[in-house]
């Protein structure tokens, strides 16, 4: 018999619950701090879009939060049920409510990503009426050898720096992502929040520029969590009209050895399974396969 779950919006003060949670074990005041930063991104409310659920003796049970992006119409969400009520009771109750409200706010679909080797969670969720539509492909590559690879003439490198480099940053995004699966614009603002406010350390973002224009032509937005972890290429994009010159590979090559140069033992990077193109790229950088996940969708209209 399932115990009875109550849930309710997030408030301020359920800020060390909701860590421990997600971390799966006590948070420290480090830990506290970036879900604070990460809750404050601009296109998150958290008391709107994070809810929380309690057993029936008042101790946390799971989480959801859902991610809106009402430029795609679609909710990325995240969620989890602690303890005995994985895959039900809370589960079941936070998928509940956040149904409800991602409806309320207009949005066609939910999506949430599921890694392969989690068979329990991807039929919990298949159970109930979400169907696999996306295949992410994590990559990974050791620190040793830095990549060999050189920007073409004309080409300028430098790190971004200010809010006008984020927005050109997040322009070029947009423009090289414009119709991606599971894409949604973002702002300027968003951008900027997230190079340097949500990190523990501003993350290093490569930005190549033409040399004469000064016009941003390709970038890639590199992480690095901690020094014992594995450093991460978070995107790469390329000017539209500049695809096809190597530019993808050069840069992806760049942010790879910064990371390398920083420390990171190794490096990891995410791409779509129906980019063969981008596939191909990394591969010839050395990245090989770590683990697959599995992008589920629920639709909330028809």
């Amino acid at each position: 018999m399932t115990n009875p779950v109550s849930i309710r919006s997030y408030a301020s003060s359920d800020l060390e619950a909701l860590a421990s949670l997600r971390l799966r074990r006590a948070p420290s005041a480090e830990d506290a701090a970036a879900l604070a930063r990460w809750l404050g991104q601009p296109n998150l409310d958290p008391e709107r879009d994070c809810i929380l659920a309690f057993d029936a003796a008042g101790a946390p049970a799971g989480y959801a939060i859902l991610t809106r992006e009402p430029a795609i119409r679609r909710g990325a969400l995240e969620i989890q049920g602690g303890g005995t009520h994985q895959g039900g009771g809370a589960g079941d109750a936070l998928l509940r409510e956040v149904e409800k409200r991602a409806r309320a706010a207009g949005l066609a679909a939910l999506h949430v990503d599921v890694p392969e080797a989690d068979e329990a969670r991807r039929t919990a969720f298949a159970e109930r009426g979400w169907s696999h539509v996306r295949a992410h492909l994590h990559l990974r590559r050791p620190a040793s050898p830095p990549a060999a690879v050189s920007l073409q003439p004309g080409a300028t490198l430098r790190q971004a720096e200010n809010q006008a480099d984020a927005a050109a940053v997040a322009a070029l995004q947009n423009a090289a992502f414009a119709g991606s699966w599971g894409y949604a614009p973002n702002t300027p603002e968003e951008v900027a929040y997230r190079i340097f406010e949500l990190p523990e350390r501003v993350d290093y973002v490569a930005m190549v520029e033409d040399a004469g224009s000064k016009e941003l032509i390709a970038y890639s937005w590199c992480h690095r969590p901690t020094a014992d972890r594995p450093g991460v290429v978070g995107m790469v994009g390329v000017a539209p009209d500049r695809q096809g010159q190597g530019l993808g590979r050069a840069v992806t090559g760049i942010g790879l050895n910064m990371l390398i140069g920083f420390g990171s033992p190794s490096v990891e990077i995410t791409v779509d399974s129906e980019n063969p193109a981008a596939i191909r790229v990394y591969e010839s950088l050395g990245f090989t396969l770590d683990h697959r996940s599995f992008w589920h969708e629920l639709p909330l209209t028809g």
